[in-house]
């Protein structure tokens, strides 16, 4: 990709200094809107783009929690790269005093890499990095990274401005372009329900949620979680069609309860104790158990009969969204059910070892896809999977 694609709006007000972040957020929006609908890699797209995206970066997460921050959210994996970009941006836009302090900044990280990797914006914030910190806020207030940023994007050759009504074909445009899009689009919604169906977390959530009786729940988000008091346990809150929920995630399996205003049902007695660190007015009764051998079948199961594909290919047919949320249902030797959630729809899908099916409400296969069309879809996932790991 040699363009960068801005709205002409955009370009037109970074003229007067004080407007001039709509330009450099106009270069931010268009990295993140490529990145989605092309499936463009870093190293696929202009230079300058990168450098400017990772400089601006560099700007919001120090103004908002210092170089700890920065350097907590980005992860010491990532930071080379993530610093790289952003030291070539600064020196490009001549931001000097900024891309001096960031090079002391890598160099503390280097000097220091368990200390580094401990940062997050709040605790354990050193002193060398504090006063990076006052000297980055001194710098920008006496030249702000901003207006430097977008006069230097106004000049580059690679830029290219639309009319706001114009830009989303533009877009689309450009990412249709890509010639490993198809294959990548399959490779991430694939590798997406895989890890629902692996993950350990993510699979007891799931068989926890088809586990409630007489009917199943259907997850719909897993949300953040904490350590259990006294328990090596942890409890994740989710949602699912019925509501707000509790699933208590340890070694032994899964058990999913009752969670949020209304739940007042008592708690079964041997749960006191575990959930404790919540409040138990909203902590009511548990809906579902299961154990850890069931849930490594249902592991084991997807990845015998490419359930993450089947399920992909199955969605794909039936023109729905391949981003799906998923519930085990049930699992046997050879064999699981699952429920997909995608959008306002639900359906059911068997996995079988020569084929899947998605299930009816009559309970027969409306829709069937062989071993042998599941394998070449898992094909393009890999050739997906591929590209992706030869622009790393």
């Amino acid at each position: 990709m040699t363009t960068v694609v801005v709205p002409r709006k955009a370009l037109e007000a970074a003229r007067d200094p004080e407007e001039a972040d709509s330009l450099t957020g106009a270069v931010v929006d268009y990295v993140n809107q490529i990145q989605r609908a092309g499936v463009y890699t870093r190293r696929e797209l202009p230079a300058v783009a990168m450098q400017a995206y990772h400089a601006d970066y560099y700007l919001a997460q120090v103004n908002n929690g210092g170089h700890s921050q920065f350097i907590g959210n980005t992860g010491v994996a990532m930071l080379p790269t993530t610093s790289g970009d952003a030291l070539a941006g600064l020196k490009a836009m001549g931001a000097s005093a900024q891309h001096q302090i960031l090079q002391e900044m890598i160099a503390w990280v280097e000097e220091h890499p368990s200390e580094a990797a401990q940062q997050n914006g709040f605790e354990n914030r050193p002193a060398a990095l504090n006063a990076l910190d006052s000297r980055f806020y001194e710098a920008e207030r006496q030249q702000p990274m901003t207006e430097l940023a977008a006069r230097w994007i106004a000049s580059w050759p690679e830029l290219h401005t639309v009319a706001q009504e114009q830009y989303s074909s533009e877009i689309e445009r450009l990412a249709q372009l890509h010639p490993h899009r198809s294959h990548r689009r399959i490779w991430q919604s694939v590798r997406q329900i895989s890890f629902q169906m692996t993950d350990s977390l993510q699979i007891t959530v799931a068989a926890a949620c088809g586990a409630v009786a007489p009917e199943p729940e259907l997850k719909l988000m897993v949300l953040s979680g904490s350590n259990m008091e006294g328990q090596q346990s942890m409890a994740f809150g989710v949602k699912t069609d019925k509501g707000p929920r509790l699933c208590v995630y340890e070694e032994a399996g899964g058990q999913l309860y009752e969670y949020g205003p209304g739940s007042q049902s008592p708690k079964p007695a041997e749960m006191h104790e575990i959930l404790k660190s919540f409040p138990p007015a909203l902590v009511g009764a548990r809906l579902s158990v299961v154990e850890a051998d069931t849930l490594r079948n249902f592991s084991r199961i997807a990845e015998q009969n490419l359930a993450a594909e089947a399920i992909d290919l199955l969605l794909r047919k039936s023109d729905l969204d391949p981003s799906a949320q998923i519930t085990a249902l049930r699992v046997n030797d050879d064999w699981a059910a699952w429920y997909a959630v995608t959008g306002k729809t639900s359906v059911m899908v068997a996995t079988l070892g020569d084929r899947a099916d998605l299930v009816g409400s009559d309970g027969k296969a409306a829709l069937t896809v062989t071993r042998a069309e599941i394998e070449r879809h898992a094909a393009e996932a890999a050739a997906g999977r591929d590209s992706l790991r030869a622009q790393a």
